[in-house]
């Protein structure tokens, strides 16, 4: 959500790279776009724009812009509409803040501030520390002690960076639960503060990020450098690594769409998974497992119950992070909790794990971004190796996370890899016509998506994908709870992908199958080739039709599966002609409540 890119230079260019780096900021999703920065006369200007950030590119290129310093930001909505006067950055008597986040407590500042005869023209939160800033200074204190101040005062989750007229050999950035790293280009010339990594992927080859209440000064002297505080105030050392992002993530390599090019790297990322997969637990020490996460990876976390009570016969609970935080949940001595998230911050799995860490259980995490909070402090670490994922909605990360958690469980020896390879490459080189099967998904008012077994959890996440792609109601069932409710809603504009593989439950999903078409529902059957044969019962039923997958062993049925849903989820967007890559009202990684 939101995206941070902010830099101070020795040349006077900063624009070019700020806008570049916006531009790859827009797959965390976003809905306005904006820029500060000064002048050669030192004098604080800014460019803000409603929409896609090609509309601040075009305004940046009138402006004829020659700065040093400057901060940019997309801004996904929180408080206030989308709106010229609501985009980033915000100022105040010469100080400029971009921020990722929510503060809190900003009514009760705004208020102080009001009272102090400052005047609002905005509805955020944000614009609460750019005047809290410039209150501070007008009391009497430099910009940095004045930012620190302020910061102090915040309550809630933040990344903040923030320039000032009177100070424009200094750039300011702090981090209380959205990340945030430093970096300096190779040619040390210039200095850079980002949400991400993306963000800096052709601007600085090594990283700090800044840890839990670390405040940046970025100076430029004889030379640019910076120093980290703590959230003591005391000067501390973080360590740097390498930015892994590179060029070619961020290229579509021929593909259409960011989101076409992932899942056809899902075969490649499942191999990359499990050849890099080196580490040692031994989970078979603990009484029982507990897995928290939001989204997909929540679903990835209900597949690997049913693996790793199947085959490893320790008992799973899966909790959704943002109950789990709240509801008072009874915790366990012996388990091993594992906390899954894609970009490593996702702030309701990172504040679950703080409450279970707090209570001295032990924590794992399974993130794609080694480096990312979760990951820092966690007991335990697993990486995925998806690779930079740019489409909005999560794909190939969801195959990485579930063959990770099957390595773990059942061990790596115990898995054929290449047989996941041939499944998962079975579907992308069968020559479905989906661009014909999604024409007639798109004009259906509503989606079930049903499945029993390991397929209940890949009808979740094939509803997911349809309803954050098509922007139509979808919701994915265990095929026997059809009757306990869901299917009052079944007519003929109803459509429902069930998911049925010639396993112990294929007879029992198929009764449901019949139900379904007796309500005039239309139907889109998934199954295997040995099914062929059992279904004589619909024929010559115009309201189903039938796509057939290679049988594979039962846990290697879930990849193709899910490949297949999502390119099912991909075309029919397609078909809708809305933007797959960044769907509406959508935000890559969620980094606030």
């Amino acid at each position: 959500m939101c995206g941070i890119i902010s830099a101070l230079s020795y040349e006077n260019n900063v624009s070019d790279s700020l806008i570049s780096a916006l531009s790859r900021l827009e797959y965390r999703g976003y809905d306005s776009a904006g820029i500060a920065y000064l002048d050669e006369n030192s004098q604080l200007q800014r460019i803000r724009t409603v929409g896609k950030v090609q509309y601040l590119r075009n305004a940046v290129e009138k402006s004829n812009i020659n700065s040093c310093i400057g901060i940019g930001h997309t801004r996904w909505a929180t408080h206030g509409k989308v709106t010229e006067f609501n985009a980033h950055p915000h100022v105040a008597d010469g100080v400029a803040i971009v921020h990722n986040g929510i503060i809190e407590n900003y009514q009760e500042l705004r208020q102080k501030l009001v009272s102090e005869g400052y005047k609002f023209e905005s509805e955020t939160d944000t614009e609460v520390v750019a005047k809290l800033t410039a209150s501070h200074i007008k009391s009497g204190k430099n910009f940095v002690d004045a930012f620190k101040h302020s910061i102090g005062e915040l309550i809630g989750t933040f990344a903040i960076v923030a320039i000032y007229e009177k100070s424009p050999d200094t750039l300011l950035g702090a981090k209380k639960g959205s990340p945030m790293a430093v970096g300096i280009s190779p040619d040390k010339k210039s200095a850079y503060i980002a949400s991400d990594a993306v963000a800096l992927s052709t601007l600085a080859d090594e990283l700090t990020y800044l840890e839990e209440g670390d405040i940046v000064v970025v100076t430029k002297g004889e030379q640019i450098s910076y120093t980290i505080f703590d959230m003591q105030n005391n000067i501390v050392n973080r360590q740097k690594v390498l930015n892994k992002v590179s060029l070619t993530d961020m290229s579509k390599s021929g593909y259409e769409t960011f989101m076409l090019k992932e899942i056809y790297e899902e075969a490649i990322v499942a191999r990359r998974t499990y050849d890099s997969y080196k580490y040692d637990i031994d989970v078979s020490k603990f009484d029982n497992v507990s897995i928290i996460a939001c989204g997909t990876s929540f679903y990835a976390g209900v597949l690997a119950k049913y693996w790793i009570e199947k085959y490893a016969k320790i008992p799973v609970d899966v909790e959704i992070a943002s109950e789990f935080r709240y509801r008072n949940a009874v915790l366990r001595k012996n388990s091993l909790y594992i906390f899954i998230s894609q970009s490593g911050e996702t702030i309701d799995t990172l504040c679950a794990m703080r409450l279970v860490k707090e209570n001295g259980m032990k924590t794992m995490a399974l993130v794609n971004v080694d480096s990312s909070s979760i990951a820092r402090e966690a007991d335990y670490v697993i990486k995925t190796e998806a690779g930079v994922e740019i489409g909005v909605a999560s794909t190939k990360a969801f195959i990485a996370q579930i063959l990770s958690i099957l390595i773990m469980f059942i061990g790596k020896e115990n898995i054929n890899i290449d047989a996941i390879e041939k499944a998962i490459n079975s579907v992308l080189n069968a020559g479905f016509d989906f661009a014909r099967i999604a024409k007639k998904l798109a004009g259906g008012r509503s989606f079930f998506y049903i499945g029993r077994g390991t397929s209940y959890p890949i009808a979740l996440e094939g509803a997911l994908k349809i309803k954050e792609l098509t922007y139509v109601s979808a919701e994915g069932y265990p095929s026997g709870e059809l009757k306990h409710g869901p299917i009052a809603i079944i007519d003929e504009d109803v459509f429902t992908i069930a998911l049925a593989p010639f396993d112990q439950y294929f007879e029992k999903t198929i009764s449901n199958t019949q139900e379904i078409l007796a309500r005039d529902g239309k139907v889109l059957l998934i199954t295997t080739e040995d099914a062929t044969a059992s279904l004589g019962m619909f024929k010559n039923n115009a309201n189903i039709e039938c796509v057939f997958l290679k049988q594979n062993e039962d846990k290697y049925y879930p990849f193709a599966l899910t490949t297949l849903i999502h390119l099912l989820a991909y075309y029919t967007a397609k078909s809708k002609g809305y933007d797959v890559d960044k769907p509406r009202n959508l935000a890559k990684s969620v980094t606030v409540e």
